[in-house]
């Protein structure tokens, strides 16, 4: 078989068979096929596409490269929710227990933050003792004792894809719909769920811009999802604006944490409960345990308000060696001090945020990577105050920027600011869920 040969098969717009994909990946982390060449077939695949059965190959190949985890021991139904990453979205850590308490048995293999998204991981390491690494013995036995556990992802899950996806990066082939399928199907059918539901997200949070986009995106893992024996469920949701009010690690977990609380489901932020519970209920049917979306929904909100699923968070921190305090507010996770208040310059209604833009002034308090190797100041954060829709006077608060720094602090706030628009007209909120696809 010939690399060139199948360069120029995809070039010209032919669909390539399994084993000309085994070989071109193959053939790429086994260092027998060069940078230039692999880039060439991933720009041919940029412009051409791919059909359902060579995303589904692609992703085969990217699973097959590394470890897959054997979840049929865990004595229960297992299920993971993946999010295609957005802006104060710490639901992961509302999910997993929510989901124990369900009856699920969660598997949840986890990642850092990428530009100006956050990373559960990130989240999870501002805890005292929290440990991220684990051997998959000890991570599958946790899930089946507690119902779920969250770790970051080896080196060994899916490596091909790790190899493939720095090359996307610096070839301008990020974007195309199934490398980004296979991508992540690969990692999440690594970790052995039986049921798959994903959080795709879109706006100007999202690196989904446009739900039609996004819709192709779910088409795509919904149909690779099937292929491999999953049950498969998509929410669109929205990312125009910060998910909840906190962004950043120790209070984004704070504000996790703190919403699991028994009874107080109803005063936490309502954006972060209705898409947490949403999904949550979409892994209880899909997965079996209950019939329909309201009988799901009424047993989420049940061992919610039971206190059963904050239980089942302090359990599960506690058996990753997290240390947590919850007599205290704030878990006993360090927080920075406030360093500056923003507030609305002017009267009028909240019109526009740029929300990628208020992920990235969490870079310039440090809280976010502006390259991999970036170190993370976790106590680092933003409370952000109002939605779109709301109605601001003229020193009304905007955003409590917690920082060492005032200086940073400052330049995000400019950013912040910048970032907003403001109408005198009355606007109208925007919806948190936008479409549904199983």
């Amino acid at each position: 078989m010939n690399i060139l040969e199948i360069i120029e098969a995809k070039k010209q717009g032919r669909q390539l068979s399994t084993e000309q994909i085994e070989f071109a990946v193959n053939g790429f982390t086994g260092d027998e096929i060069p940078v230039y060449q692999m880039s060439a077939l991933l720009m041919a695949i940029w412009f051409q596409g791919m059909t359902a059965e060579e995303t589904a190959a692609l992703t085969g190949v990217m699973l097959r490269s590394g470890e897959e985890l054997d979840t049929s021991g865990l004595g229960g139904p297992s299920a993971d929710k993946h999010s295609t990453g957005g802006v104060g979205d710490k639901v992961s850590l509302l999910l997993a227990p929510l989901a124990a308490a369900c009856g699920l048995k969660v598997p949840m293999l986890s990642g850092r933050g990428l530009g100006h998204t956050g990373g559960t991981l990130d989240k999870l390491e501002a805890i005292p003792g929290y440990t991220i690494h684990m051997d998959n013995e000890r991570f599958l036995q946790l899930t089946s004792d507690l119902g779920c556990a969250i770790i970051g992802q080896s080196g060994n899950i899916a490596p091909a894809d790790g190899r493939i996806y720095a090359l996307r990066d610096v070839s301008a082939t990020v974007d195309c719909v199934p490398l980004i399928t296979a991508s992540i199907m690969s990692k999440k059918l690594a970790a052995g769920p039986e049921t798959i539901v994903i959080d795709l997200k879109t706006g100007s949070g999202a690196f989904m811009r446009d739900l039609d986009q996004a819709r192709a995106l779910a088409e795509a893992l919904v149909a690779v999802g099937k292929a491999y024996g999953r049950r498969m469920s998509v929410i669109f949701s929205d990312m125009d604006q910060p998910l909840g009010k906190a962004v950043g690690h120790a209070n984004e977990t704070i504000e996790a944490f703190d919403a699991l609380r028994p009874c107080q489901r109803e005063q936490a932020p309502q954006d972060l409960v209705v898409l947490t519970e949403e999904l949550v209920a979409d892994m209880v049917r899909v997965a079996g345990l209950q019939p329909d979306r309201e009988s799901a929904l009424a047993q989420v909100r049940q061992v919610w308000d039971a206190g059963q699923a904050f239980d089942a968070m302090l359990a599960w921190v506690a058996a990753q060696g997290g240390r947590l305090d919850p007599a205290r507010a704030d878990f006993g996770l360090d927080v920075a001090p406030v360093a500056l208040e923003l507030t609305a310059p002017q009267e009028g209604w909240l019109a526009g945020i740029n929300c990628r833009q208020v992920g990235l002034s969490l870079a310039d308090l440090g809280g976010a990577r502006r390259q991999v190797e970036d170190p993370l100041d976790l106590t680092a954060g933003i409370t952000f105050h109002p939605a779109i829709g709301d109605k601001l006077t003229k020193g009304d608060p905007i955003a409590t920027i917690m920082c060492r720094d005032k200086s940073r602090a400052q330049a995000a706030a400019d950013r912040i600011l910048a970032a907003l628009t403001f109408s005198r007209e009355p606007v109208s909120p925007r919806d948190l869920i936008l479409d549904r696809l199983a």
